[in-house]
Protein backbone atom coordinates (compact mmCIF):
# COMPACT_ATOMS: atom_id res chain seq x y z
CA UNK A 1 0.00 0.00 0.00
CA UNK A 2 2.85 2.39 0.90
CA UNK A 3 4.55 1.63 -2.40
CA UNK A 4 1.30 2.28 -4.30
CA UNK A 5 0.85 5.64 -2.57
CA UNK A 6 4.50 6.51 -3.23
CA UNK A 7 4.11 5.94 -6.97
CA UNK A 8 0.88 7.91 -7.01
CA UNK A 9 2.37 10.87 -5.15
CA UNK A 10 5.81 11.11 -6.78
CA UNK A 11 4.55 12.19 -10.26
CA UNK A 12 2.16 14.65 -8.61
CA UNK A 13 5.05 16.24 -6.73
CA UNK A 14 7.24 16.75 -9.81
CA UNK A 15 5.70 20.14 -10.77
CA UNK A 16 6.41 21.33 -7.23
CA UNK A 17 9.98 20.09 -7.52
CA UNK A 18 10.43 22.01 -10.78
CA UNK A 19 9.03 25.17 -9.21
CA UNK A 20 11.46 24.75 -6.31
CA UNK A 21 14.36 24.33 -8.73
CA UNK A 22 13.27 27.45 -10.59
CA UNK A 23 13.08 29.52 -7.40
CA UNK A 24 16.44 28.22 -6.19
CA UNK A 25 17.75 29.28 -9.58
CA UNK A 26 17.24 32.92 -8.61
CA UNK A 27 20.22 32.66 -6.27
CA UNK A 28 22.03 29.86 -8.12
CA UNK A 29 21.17 29.90 -11.86
CA UNK A 30 22.65 26.43 -12.38
CA UNK A 31 19.50 24.93 -10.82
CA UNK A 32 17.63 25.98 -13.97
CA UNK A 33 20.07 24.31 -16.33
CA UNK A 34 19.97 20.76 -17.76
CA UNK A 35 16.40 20.14 -16.59
CA UNK A 36 15.90 17.48 -19.28
CA UNK A 37 18.47 15.32 -17.50
CA UNK A 38 16.21 15.13 -14.44
CA UNK A 39 13.61 13.46 -16.68
CA UNK A 40 16.10 10.78 -17.72
CA UNK A 41 17.66 12.31 -20.84
CA UNK A 42 21.40 11.58 -20.86
CA UNK A 43 23.58 14.28 -22.52
CA UNK A 44 25.64 11.87 -24.60
CA UNK A 45 25.29 9.08 -27.13
CA UNK A 46 26.54 6.09 -25.19
CA UNK A 47 26.38 3.66 -28.08
CA UNK A 48 26.51 0.24 -26.46
CA UNK A 49 25.97 1.75 -23.01
CA UNK A 50 28.19 2.20 -19.98
CA UNK A 51 29.82 -0.34 -17.70
CA UNK A 52 28.90 1.45 -14.48
CA UNK A 53 26.42 4.06 -13.34
CA UNK A 54 27.55 5.85 -10.16
CA UNK A 55 25.34 8.35 -8.32
CA UNK A 56 26.56 10.84 -5.70
CA UNK A 57 23.98 13.32 -4.46
CA UNK A 58 26.14 16.46 -4.06
CA UNK A 59 29.66 17.86 -3.92
CA UNK A 60 30.66 16.16 -0.66
CA UNK A 61 29.64 12.73 -1.88
CA UNK A 62 31.28 13.39 -5.25
CA UNK A 63 34.56 14.21 -3.52
CA UNK A 64 34.21 11.11 -1.35
CA UNK A 65 33.62 8.93 -4.40
CA UNK A 66 36.58 10.35 -6.34
CA UNK A 67 39.14 7.67 -5.29
CA UNK A 68 36.70 4.92 -6.29
CA UNK A 69 35.91 6.63 -9.61
CA UNK A 70 39.63 7.02 -10.36
CA UNK A 71 40.21 3.33 -9.60
CA UNK A 72 37.34 2.24 -11.86
CA UNK A 73 38.54 4.47 -14.69
CA UNK A 74 42.06 3.07 -14.28
CA UNK A 75 40.61 -0.42 -14.75
CA UNK A 76 39.24 0.72 -18.11
CA UNK A 77 35.53 0.94 -17.21
CA UNK A 78 33.17 3.37 -18.91
CA UNK A 79 31.21 5.41 -16.37
CA UNK A 80 28.10 7.55 -16.18
CA UNK A 81 28.31 9.80 -13.12
CA UNK A 82 25.08 11.37 -11.88
CA UNK A 83 24.31 13.81 -9.11
CA UNK A 84 21.41 15.86 -7.76
CA UNK A 85 22.81 19.34 -7.10
CA UNK A 86 24.65 21.91 -9.23
CA UNK A 87 27.58 21.81 -6.79
CA UNK A 88 27.80 18.05 -7.26
CA UNK A 89 27.66 18.40 -11.03
CA UNK A 90 30.33 21.12 -11.00
CA UNK A 91 32.59 19.00 -8.79
CA UNK A 92 32.27 15.99 -11.10
CA UNK A 93 32.86 18.14 -14.17
CA UNK A 94 36.06 19.57 -12.66
CA UNK A 95 37.47 16.14 -11.89
CA UNK A 96 36.11 13.87 -14.61
CA UNK A 97 34.98 15.92 -17.60
CA UNK A 98 36.05 14.14 -20.78
CA UNK A 99 36.63 10.87 -18.92
CA UNK A 100 33.04 10.04 -17.96
CA UNK A 101 29.52 11.10 -18.89
CA UNK A 102 28.20 13.49 -16.23
CA UNK A 103 24.55 14.36 -15.67
CA UNK A 104 21.78 14.80 -13.14
CA UNK A 105 20.11 11.66 -11.86
CA UNK A 106 16.49 11.12 -12.95
CA UNK A 107 13.46 11.84 -10.80
CA UNK A 108 12.31 8.62 -9.11
CA UNK A 109 9.37 8.34 -11.53
CA UNK A 110 9.18 5.03 -13.47
CA UNK A 111 9.01 6.71 -16.87
CA UNK A 112 12.04 8.91 -16.13
CA UNK A 113 14.08 6.03 -14.70
CA UNK A 114 13.23 3.77 -17.64
CA UNK A 115 14.31 6.46 -20.09
CA UNK A 116 17.60 6.88 -18.23
CA UNK A 117 18.29 3.13 -18.05
CA UNK A 118 17.39 2.66 -21.73
CA UNK A 119 20.16 5.10 -22.65
CA UNK A 120 22.81 4.18 -20.08
CA UNK A 121 22.28 0.37 -20.01
CA UNK A 122 24.63 -0.05 -17.04
CA UNK A 123 25.97 -3.44 -16.07
CA UNK A 124 26.43 -2.27 -12.46
CA UNK A 125 24.98 0.64 -10.46
CA UNK A 126 26.71 2.21 -7.45
CA UNK A 127 24.90 4.54 -5.06
CA UNK A 128 26.95 6.67 -2.63
CA UNK A 129 26.10 6.98 1.08
CA UNK A 130 22.30 7.33 1.44
CA UNK A 131 20.88 7.34 -2.09
CA UNK A 132 17.99 4.90 -1.72
CA UNK A 133 15.27 5.37 -4.36
CA UNK A 134 12.54 2.70 -4.63
CA UNK A 135 11.90 2.97 -8.38
CA UNK A 136 15.59 3.13 -9.22
CA UNK A 137 16.04 -0.11 -7.32
CA UNK A 138 12.97 -1.89 -8.70
CA UNK A 139 13.71 -1.02 -12.32
CA UNK A 140 17.38 -2.01 -11.99
CA UNK A 141 16.25 -5.32 -10.47
CA UNK A 142 13.80 -5.88 -13.34
CA UNK A 143 16.75 -5.62 -15.75
CA UNK A 144 19.06 -7.78 -13.60
CA UNK A 145 21.36 -4.82 -12.95
CA UNK A 146 23.18 -5.35 -9.62
CA UNK A 147 23.16 -2.28 -7.36
CA UNK A 148 25.56 -1.59 -4.47
CA UNK A 149 25.23 1.09 -1.80
CA UNK A 150 28.78 2.28 -1.21
CA UNK A 151 30.24 4.21 1.74
CA UNK A 152 26.77 3.81 3.20
CA UNK A 153 25.67 5.70 6.27
CA UNK A 154 22.38 6.11 8.09
CA UNK A 155 22.14 8.65 10.89
CA UNK A 156 19.72 8.16 13.75
CA UNK A 157 17.54 10.95 12.37
CA UNK A 158 17.45 9.41 8.87
CA UNK A 159 16.76 6.01 10.40
CA UNK A 160 13.67 7.33 12.18
CA UNK A 161 12.47 8.94 8.96
CA UNK A 162 12.91 5.77 6.92
CA UNK A 163 11.10 3.75 9.56
CA UNK A 164 7.92 5.63 8.63
CA UNK A 165 8.04 3.99 5.19
CA UNK A 166 7.46 0.61 6.79
CA UNK A 167 7.78 -2.51 4.66
CA UNK A 168 8.56 -0.56 1.49
CA UNK A 169 11.92 0.46 2.95
CA UNK A 170 12.86 -3.13 3.82
CA UNK A 171 11.81 -4.35 0.38
CA UNK A 172 13.87 -1.60 -1.28
CA UNK A 173 16.98 -2.36 0.79
CA UNK A 174 16.78 -6.08 0.04
CA UNK A 175 17.10 -5.28 -3.68
CA UNK A 176 20.67 -4.10 -3.14
CA UNK A 177 23.28 -6.69 -4.05
CA UNK A 178 25.64 -5.26 -1.44
CA UNK A 179 25.56 -2.53 1.22
CA UNK A 180 29.07 -1.44 2.26
CA UNK A 181 28.70 0.66 5.41
CA UNK A 182 31.05 3.03 7.20
CA UNK A 183 30.61 1.59 10.71
CA UNK A 184 28.87 -1.09 12.74
CA UNK A 185 26.36 1.46 14.06
CA UNK A 186 25.24 2.20 10.50
CA UNK A 187 25.06 -1.53 9.74
CA UNK A 188 22.77 -2.05 12.72
CA UNK A 189 20.37 0.62 11.51
CA UNK A 190 20.24 -0.80 7.99
CA UNK A 191 19.55 -4.23 9.47
CA UNK A 192 16.76 -2.81 11.63
CA UNK A 193 15.15 -1.42 8.47
CA UNK A 194 15.19 -4.80 6.76
CA UNK A 195 18.59 -5.34 5.15
CA UNK A 196 19.86 -8.90 5.57
CA UNK A 197 23.12 -9.88 7.23
CA UNK A 198 24.62 -11.30 4.01
CA UNK A 199 24.07 -7.95 2.27
CA UNK A 200 25.99 -5.90 4.85
CA UNK A 201 29.73 -5.35 5.19
CA UNK A 202 31.59 -2.78 7.31
CA UNK A 203 34.28 -1.34 5.05
CA UNK A 204 34.97 2.07 6.63
CA UNK A 205 34.90 5.41 4.85
CA UNK A 206 36.60 5.97 1.51
CA UNK A 207 37.04 9.60 2.56
CA UNK A 208 40.08 8.40 4.50
CA UNK A 209 41.61 7.19 1.22
CA UNK A 210 41.68 10.66 -0.29
CA UNK A 211 45.14 11.93 -1.24
CA UNK A 212 46.56 15.43 -1.54
CA UNK A 213 46.47 17.04 -5.01
CA UNK A 214 49.75 16.99 -6.91
CA UNK A 215 49.99 20.79 -6.77
CA UNK A 216 49.11 20.98 -3.05
CA UNK A 217 52.44 22.34 -1.78
CA UNK A 218 52.68 24.87 -4.61
CA UNK A 219 49.12 26.15 -4.14
CA UNK A 220 49.44 26.38 -0.37
CA UNK A 221 52.64 28.42 -0.72
CA UNK A 222 50.88 30.79 -3.14
CA UNK A 223 48.00 31.32 -0.71
CA UNK A 224 50.33 31.98 2.21
CA UNK A 225 52.34 34.46 0.17
CA UNK A 226 49.14 36.21 -0.98
CA UNK A 227 48.10 36.55 2.66
CA UNK A 228 51.52 37.84 3.73
CA UNK A 229 51.98 34.73 5.88
CA UNK A 230 49.42 35.89 8.43
CA UNK A 231 47.78 33.33 10.73
CA UNK A 232 44.72 31.95 8.94
CA UNK A 233 41.58 30.84 10.78
CA UNK A 234 39.49 28.86 8.31
CA UNK A 235 35.70 28.50 8.48
CA UNK A 236 34.96 25.70 6.02
CA UNK A 237 31.67 24.61 4.41
CA UNK A 238 29.62 27.02 6.51
CA UNK A 239 25.84 27.41 6.47
CA UNK A 240 23.47 30.27 7.28
CA UNK A 241 23.29 30.77 11.04
CA UNK A 242 26.92 29.81 11.55
CA UNK A 243 28.76 32.68 9.89
CA UNK A 244 27.56 35.38 12.30
CA UNK A 245 28.71 33.28 15.27
CA UNK A 246 32.06 32.63 13.61
CA UNK A 247 32.64 36.25 12.62
CA UNK A 248 31.67 37.46 16.10
CA UNK A 249 34.13 35.03 17.69
CA UNK A 250 36.80 36.09 15.23
CA UNK A 251 36.24 39.78 15.98
CA UNK A 252 36.77 39.11 19.69
CA UNK A 253 39.93 37.10 18.96
CA UNK A 254 41.35 39.94 16.85
CA UNK A 255 41.71 42.06 19.99
CA UNK A 256 44.50 39.83 21.28
CA UNK A 257 45.56 38.39 17.90
CA UNK A 258 45.70 41.39 15.55
CA UNK A 259 47.53 39.40 12.86
CA UNK A 260 44.68 36.89 12.59
CA UNK A 261 42.90 36.58 9.24
CA UNK A 262 39.62 34.71 8.85
CA UNK A 263 38.89 32.72 5.70
CA UNK A 264 35.20 31.99 5.05
CA UNK A 265 34.38 29.17 2.63
CA UNK A 266 30.57 28.94 2.45
CA UNK A 267 29.08 25.61 1.45
CA UNK A 268 27.33 27.43 -1.39
CA UNK A 269 29.64 29.99 -3.00
CA UNK A 270 26.75 32.06 -4.39
CA UNK A 271 26.29 33.34 -0.82
CA UNK A 272 29.58 35.24 -1.01
CA UNK A 273 27.96 38.64 -1.57
CA UNK A 274 25.69 38.19 1.46
CA UNK A 275 28.71 37.24 3.57
CA UNK A 276 30.56 40.37 2.52
CA UNK A 277 27.54 42.39 3.65
CA UNK A 278 27.43 40.49 6.97
CA UNK A 279 31.13 41.16 7.54
CA UNK A 280 30.60 44.87 6.91
CA UNK A 281 27.70 44.94 9.38
CA UNK A 282 30.06 43.60 12.03
CA UNK A 283 32.69 46.20 11.18
CA UNK A 284 35.02 43.77 9.43
CA UNK A 285 36.76 44.51 6.15
CA UNK A 286 36.42 41.63 3.68
CA UNK A 287 37.64 40.74 0.21
CA UNK A 288 37.21 37.92 -2.29
CA UNK A 289 39.82 35.17 -2.53
CA UNK A 290 40.25 35.78 -6.25
CA UNK A 291 42.35 38.90 -5.54
CA UNK A 292 46.07 38.55 -6.30
CA UNK A 293 47.07 40.02 -2.93
CA UNK A 294 45.22 40.57 0.33
CA UNK A 295 45.50 44.09 1.76
CA UNK A 296 47.10 44.47 5.18
CA UNK A 297 43.91 45.81 6.76
CA UNK A 298 41.72 42.94 5.49
CA UNK A 299 39.95 41.00 8.22
CA UNK A 300 38.06 38.35 6.25
CA UNK A 301 38.69 36.52 2.98
CA UNK A 302 35.64 35.01 1.33
CA UNK A 303 36.35 32.10 -1.00
CA UNK A 304 33.93 32.43 -3.90
CA UNK A 305 35.15 29.61 -6.15
CA UNK A 306 34.73 25.87 -5.75
CA UNK A 307 37.43 23.24 -5.66
CA UNK A 308 39.90 25.22 -3.52
CA UNK A 309 39.08 24.06 0.00
CA UNK A 310 41.95 21.59 0.45
CA UNK A 311 44.49 24.29 -0.41
CA UNK A 312 42.99 26.64 2.18
CA UNK A 313 43.09 23.84 4.76
CA UNK A 314 46.78 23.45 4.02
CA UNK A 315 47.44 27.17 4.41
CA UNK A 316 45.50 27.53 7.68
CA UNK A 317 46.47 26.82 11.28
CA UNK A 318 42.98 26.03 12.56
CA UNK A 319 39.76 25.09 10.78
CA UNK A 320 36.18 25.14 11.95
CA UNK A 321 34.24 22.60 9.87
CA UNK A 322 30.72 23.83 9.21
CA UNK A 323 27.25 22.40 9.12
CA UNK A 324 27.86 21.57 12.79
CA UNK A 325 26.79 24.68 14.74
CA UNK A 326 23.40 24.26 13.08
CA UNK A 327 21.57 20.91 12.84
CA UNK A 328 22.81 20.08 9.33
CA UNK A 329 24.92 17.12 10.45
CA UNK A 330 28.41 18.40 9.73
CA UNK A 331 30.78 18.04 6.80
CA UNK A 332 33.87 15.98 6.06
CA UNK A 333 36.66 16.89 8.50
CA UNK A 334 39.01 14.15 7.26
CA UNK A 335 40.23 16.58 4.58
CA UNK A 336 41.34 19.01 7.29
CA UNK A 337 43.17 16.20 9.08
CA UNK A 338 44.87 15.10 5.87
CA UNK A 339 46.02 18.68 5.19
CA UNK A 340 47.53 19.19 8.66
CA UNK A 341 44.99 21.57 10.14
CA UNK A 342 43.69 21.62 13.74
CA UNK A 343 39.96 20.84 13.69
CA UNK A 344 37.04 22.40 15.55
CA UNK A 345 33.39 21.41 15.02
CA UNK A 346 30.05 22.12 16.58
CA UNK A 347 27.85 19.45 18.22
CA UNK A 348 25.81 18.52 15.11
CA UNK A 349 28.03 15.88 13.47
CA UNK A 350 25.57 13.03 12.91
CA UNK A 351 26.63 12.72 9.25
CA UNK A 352 30.06 11.62 10.52
CA UNK A 353 29.16 10.18 13.90
CA UNK A 354 31.59 7.24 13.87
CA UNK A 355 34.56 9.33 12.74
CA UNK A 356 33.66 12.18 15.10
CA UNK A 357 33.51 9.86 18.10
CA UNK A 358 36.81 8.23 17.09
CA UNK A 359 38.50 11.64 16.75
CA UNK A 360 36.95 12.95 19.97
CA UNK A 361 38.18 9.95 21.99
CA UNK A 362 41.68 10.40 20.58
CA UNK A 363 41.62 14.16 21.28
CA UNK A 364 42.20 14.70 17.57
CA UNK A 365 39.56 17.41 17.25
CA UNK A 366 37.78 19.90 19.46
CA UNK A 367 34.00 19.54 19.62
CA UNK A 368 32.20 22.62 21.03
CA UNK A 369 28.63 22.82 22.26
CA UNK A 370 27.87 26.40 21.23
CA UNK A 371 29.30 29.70 20.04
CA UNK A 372 30.55 30.59 23.55
CA UNK A 373 32.62 27.41 23.71
CA UNK A 374 33.77 28.08 20.15
CA UNK A 375 35.62 31.27 21.13
CA UNK A 376 37.35 29.54 24.04
CA UNK A 377 38.41 26.58 21.91
CA UNK A 378 39.85 28.77 19.18
CA UNK A 379 41.72 30.86 21.75
CA UNK A 380 43.32 27.73 23.25
CA UNK A 381 44.48 26.46 19.88
CA UNK A 382 45.83 29.86 18.89
CA UNK A 383 47.88 30.48 22.05
CA UNK A 384 49.18 26.95 22.62
CA UNK A 385 51.13 25.60 19.61
CA UNK A 386 51.93 22.37 21.51
CA UNK A 387 48.25 21.46 21.98
CA UNK A 388 47.55 22.47 18.39
CA UNK A 389 50.33 20.32 16.96
CA UNK A 390 49.40 17.34 19.13
CA UNK A 391 45.86 17.49 17.81
CA UNK A 392 47.11 17.75 14.21
CA UNK A 393 49.42 14.76 14.68
CA UNK A 394 46.70 12.60 16.26
CA UNK A 395 44.25 13.45 13.49
CA UNK A 396 46.72 12.62 10.75
CA UNK A 397 47.56 9.32 12.44
CA UNK A 398 43.86 8.40 12.59
CA UNK A 399 43.47 9.12 8.88
CA UNK A 400 46.46 6.92 8.10
CA UNK A 401 45.07 4.11 10.28
CA UNK A 402 41.63 4.40 8.64
CA UNK A 403 42.88 3.91 5.08
CA UNK A 404 41.98 0.78 3.17
CA UNK A 405 38.25 1.19 2.53
CA UNK A 406 38.88 1.64 -1.20
CA UNK A 407 40.66 -1.71 -1.48
CA UNK A 408 37.85 -3.41 0.45
CA UNK A 409 35.26 -1.85 -1.84
CA UNK A 410 37.01 -2.93 -5.02
CA UNK A 411 37.41 -6.45 -3.66
CA UNK A 412 33.79 -6.59 -2.55
CA UNK A 413 32.55 -5.30 -5.90
CA UNK A 414 34.65 -7.74 -7.92
CA UNK A 415 31.84 -10.32 -8.44
CA UNK A 416 29.77 -7.68 -10.24
CA UNK A 417 32.40 -5.55 -11.98
CA UNK A 418 32.22 -6.05 -15.76
CA UNK A 419 35.45 -6.82 -17.56
CA UNK A 420 36.85 -4.39 -20.11
CA UNK A 421 34.96 -6.15 -22.87
CA UNK A 422 31.70 -5.45 -21.03
CA UNK A 423 31.10 -9.10 -20.09
CA UNK A 424 30.45 -10.25 -16.52
CA UNK A 425 33.48 -11.61 -14.72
Amino acid sequence: MVRFLYNVLIPVLIPGALIRLWFRGRAEPAYRHHLAERFGHVPSNLGSGADIWLHAVSAGESIAAAPLIEALLAQGHTLVLSTTTPTGRAQLMRQFSGRAVICYGPFDVPRCVKRFLNQVRPKLALMIETEIWPNWMTLCASRAIPVALINARLSERSFRGYQKLGSMMGATLRQFSWIAVQSAAHANRFAALGATANQLSVTGSIKADQVLPEDFIEQVAMIQAKCAHRTLLLAASTHPGEEEMLLTSFKALKVTHPDLLMVLVPRHVQRSTALQALSAELGLLSCRATLDRVAEDTDVIIVDVMGQLMYWYGASSIAFVGGSLVPHGGHNFLEAALCGCAIVTGPWVFNFEAQAEQFRRAEALTLVADDGALSAALETLLVDPVIRQQQIDRARQLVDESRGALDQLLMGLSPWLPDRAGLPR
